[in-house]
């Protein structure tokens, strides 16, 4: 049946697919809405009507202003002992936070985003959200003339992520499932191609490798590379912002995409170095560090294995955008971000879940599905003018 010989020979897209959807159903509860929605709730007892103290700027100021002084002395007064504290932005912190009186408890709600678990860089151990919130309030608290007894912290609103991520992963399948039926129904047989000169069934040979070097004592190729180039490089300067901090949207992947497909995972290495070096050199304000432009060549050489002389499928797009997502972006990306700033573990964890790993979960399918409509789109015109077979136009499938 063909139905279920799409799916055994599409099995590997088709779980990647799914574990796609699981990790955006569970990183996007937990990172957006969780870290949103959630609150963490500090109760304690006090002897006083107002505590409104808690919630109130300036104070949080003139706490840190003695804390930091208090630091100073003691590196060079043996009796005292320095204070450590979590770095959190108190000021937004404070913002959304409120002081709700319960019979003879107060109730201090704090939104989840500001306090999440972190790995300690000296001993590896995870520091709870809730343990560190106790300490932070407690710390806090002490700068008082409150006579404050801590009774528990507690969550409300969270939702479950691990539900919601199988219940993505399930429906995903379910429509997946039903489009592959689907297409074994109405679609035609692809047309069959000869392996190892126009489409090749797997990148372990030399001819493939020695083909992919074509493009470097060809003119005409260094011509249409310049061109595609030049055009990659107008998108890299025209970022549209996408709501998550400094991160923006671009279209160069678009290009980039469009080259490495007609001239292989060699040229995309090439074409990722000069990228990120001439892109500094064009707009020197930026940052020049070389995990970046590692991280253009990884994406490049990616493309390349994806495409040159592949069948292009949906799948083929979706693999090489979640590997330039998740690999390079949010694992590469967030670790030079790191190490840049000199950051610590709680700003990194920080920086890659609320920022970086939303942005880049949600843009996953999107840009998929972009890639491959533009594939398929200008297919026709790339075999007329000989820059891609014809029969490698003609077996452009969505599976």
């Amino acid at each position: 049946m063909k139905f279920l010989k799409l799916i055994s020979q599409y099995k590997i897209s088709i779980i990647v697919f799914v574990l796609v959807f699981f990790l955006a159903g569970f990183f996007i509860t937990e990172s957006l809405y969780n870290a949103n929605q959630a609150k963490y709730i500090y109760c304690f007892a006090s002897d006083k009507e107002d505590v409104s103290l808690i919630v109130d700027v300036d104070f949080y100021e003139d706490v840190f202003k003695q804390i930091e002084e208090n630091n100073k002395l003691a590196e060079t007064d043996s009796k005292l002992k320095k204070i450590s504290y979590a770095k959190i932005d108190y000021k937004s912190m404070l913002k959304s936070s409120k002081i709700i009186k319960e019979e003879d408890r107060f109730e201090l709600k704090i939104q989840k985003k500001y306090f999440p678990n972190i790995v300690s860089s000296s001993t590896g151990k995870v520091n709870a959200s809730e343990n560190r919130i106790k300490n932070y309030f407690n710390l806090i608290l002490s700068y008082t003339d409150y006579e404050v007894n801590f009774q528990e912290v507690r969550l409300e609103g969270n939702v479950n992520p691990w539900m919601v991520g199988g219940i993505s992963a399930s429906t995903s399948t379910i429509i997946l499932f039903l489009l592959i039926f689907c297409y074994s129904l109405f679609s035609k047989e692809m047309e069959e191609v000869e392996d190892n000169k126009t489409i090749f069934k797997s990148i372990f040979y030399k001819s493939y490798w020695r083909e992919s070097l074509g493009f470097i004592n060809n003119v005409k190729k260094m011509c249409t590379i310049s061109i595609l180039f030049a055009c990659m490089m107008l998108c890299k300067f025209i970022p549209i912002p996408s709501g998550f901090g400094s991160l923006g949207i671009s279209f160069t992947y678009l290009f980039f995409g469009i080259i490495c497909w007609i001239y292989g995972p060699i040229c995309g290495l090439f074409i990722g170095f000069c990228s990120d070096i001439l892109g500094y050199f064009i707009n020197p304000g930026g940052i020049f560090f070389m995990g970046y432009t590692l991280d253009a060549m990884l994406a490049g050489f990616m493309y390349g294995l994806c495409f040159y002389k592949k069948r292009i499928t949906f799948a083929n797009c979706f693999i090489a955008r979640a590997f330039v997502n998740l690999f390079i972006n949010v694992g590469l990306g967030s670790l030079w971000w790191k190490i840049i700033y000199n950051l610590n573990w709680d700003a990194y964890l920080t920086y890659m879940s609320l920022t970086s790993l939303p942005k880049n979960i949600l843009y996953l399918l999107p840009q998929s599905i972009l890639l491959f409509i533009l594939f398929k789109a200008i297919s026709k015109p790339l075999a007329s003018f000989g820059l891609i077979d014809q029969k490698v136009s003609d077996n452009i499938r969505l599976f």
